[in-house]
């Protein structure tokens, strides 16, 4: 891969990522999650930059809001928002940890209604503010 701009750094990057995704779940199907659950997850990890909603992904697997809601909650032991969120941070703590791009800009791309909200989810999961947890992480 020879990237020679900013933009064919992150088209890489973003590549390389999916790759991840794709390469992660191979390695963690459960038996105990329905294909349509998985799918759901599948499709919420490969999407985080985009308005992701119950309604919009029960409809994609051809179920009704409340079936997927109580499906997943059974399966997967939390919430789809939750695992959304969740998801959302995780994405997060690595784009803190290997880009310069502002906090801001993250909870934007994230889909995060608000820098402050971003912040609040973000120590909630993972028990420090993005910026604690990018000046934590560029010093190891």
């Amino acid at each position: 891969m020879n990237s020679k701009t900013i933009t064919e750094l992150r088209v890489t990057n973003h590549e390389m990522y999916v790759d991840f995704i794709k390469r992660v779940h191979k390695c963690r199907t459960n038996p105990k999650v329905s294909q349509q659950v998985q799918s759901c997850c599948d499709y919420i990890e490969m999407h985080l930059d985009e308005p992701l909603t119950l309604q919009f992904l029960a409809k994609r697997i051809g179920y009704t809001d409340y079936y997927l809601s109580r499906k997943f909650k059974k399966q997967r032991g939390i919430s789809v928002n939750d695992y959304i969120r969740f998801a959302r941070i995780e994405h997060a703590k690595m784009l803190l940890t290997s880009t310069e791009e502002p906090v801001y800009a993250i909870a934007e791309r994230l889909q995060f209604c608000s820098g402050s909200y971003f912040a609040e989810v973000f120590q909630l999961v993972s028990g420090m503010t993005p910026q604690g947890w990018r000046d934590k992480t560029r010093r190891v």
